[in-house]
């Protein structure tokens, strides 16, 4: 925690609630645009950082990185409550005609979820620090 400055926590927050909010919308997830997003969420906690003081190229670095990853953690959870809406019911509705098959590829598709879940985190980190670093060199020019 003593690269976290105190006043880029509030920024973090919501630039990554933001970004993942916005990429769990199921249009823009099936666009694949989650990555801009995360880029989006890097630049906006960049912004807000600037309005309450000056901050230095680490803060820029670790900030957007973090907005990243709460942006990515916020898209996981959505996206998964909104999968849980969706297709829960109409599996619940269908349960009826489930068959092994069915219930394999089920199985799959979870475990493919779970393995996705460090692939965003990163994919977070990497594209909120790019957002922030982009936000800081459109800001000094």
């Amino acid at each position: 925690m003593k690269y976290i400055k105190e006043e880029t926590i509030k920024p973090i927050l919501i630039g990554g609630a933001i970004g993942g909010v916005l990429s769990a919308i199921p249009i823009i997830g099936y666009l694949n645009c989650c990555c801009l997003l995360y880029v989006l969420s890097g630049a906006i906690t960049a912004h807000l950082m600037t309005e309450k003081y000056i901050p230095t190229d680490r803060d820029y670095m670790i900030s957007g990185a973090l907005s990243g990853v709460i942006a990515a953690l916020v898209d996981l959870i959505l996206s998964l409550l909104i999968s849980i809406i969706i297709y829960g019911t109409t599996m619940f509705m269908g349960a009826y005609y489930f068959s092994d098959l069915n219930m394999l590829m089920g199985s799959f598709a979870l475990i493919i979820a779970i393995l996705s879940i460090p692939i965003n985190i990163l994919l977070g980190a990497t594209f909120g620090l790019i957002g922030a670093i982009i936000y800081k060199e459109l800001k000094n020019k």
